[in-house]
């Protein structure tokens, strides 16, 4: 579910013309408002010893989302688009690495490789909130932002793929 969001807006953002601060803005309330969504649906599926990161992204986002939505309207600069991704992304990949963190010593096969996606996109999304701490150059920001959305999406899309459990064939229903 996480990987629609983040697809939705970083596959369109190439194709925009304009660069400016404000579409980084709206980008990123609507990355974040999907990303809020998605985990709070999904927060069931993570596993018990897990614990509650999946809902405190999920209100971190949403509240972080208001807050680009505002700054859209009343101050949108290359300053607040870069804070407010920083503001939200090194938070935001600490709590994820935590319910890594919580989890790496799993040994079965399926969890074990949901924690190690949680790894990857915690340590990417501190990456983003480090480098849009100090950056501050408009087309540089949204042209990021919508690289990582788009990595992040594919990521989570062949995560969420590769985690399917495998359909048995057609065979293997006869012999059954």
């Amino acid at each position: 579910m996480r990987a629609v969001p983040a697809l939705v807006v970083g596959l369109p953002l190439p194709f925009i013309q304009l660069h400016a601060p404000i579409v980084g803005l709206i980008a990123l309330a609507v990355l974040l408002a999907g990303t809020a969504a998605a985990t709070w649906l999904g927060r069931r599926a993570v596993p018990e010893g897990a614990g509650r990161w999946p809902a405190v992204i999920a209100v971190w986002s949403g509240a972080v989302a208001l807050v680009a939505v505002a700054l859209a309207i009343a101050i949108p600069s290359e300053t607040m688009l870069g804070l407010t991704v920083a503001l939200w992304a090194i938070p935001a990949g600490l709590v994820e690495l935590q319910g890594w963190a919580r989890m790496r010593s799993v040994t079965e096969p399926r969890t074990r490789q949901l924690v190690r996606d949680w790894l990857i996109v915690g340590v990417f999304t501190i990456l983003l909130g480090l480098v849009f701490a100090f950056l501050r150059d408009a087309v540089s920001l949204v042209g990021l932002l919508g690289a990582y959305a788009v990595i992040v999406g594919v990521f989570h899309a062949v995560a969420a793929l590769s985690a399917r459990p495998a359909r048995a064939t057609t065979t293997e229903r006869s012999d059954a």
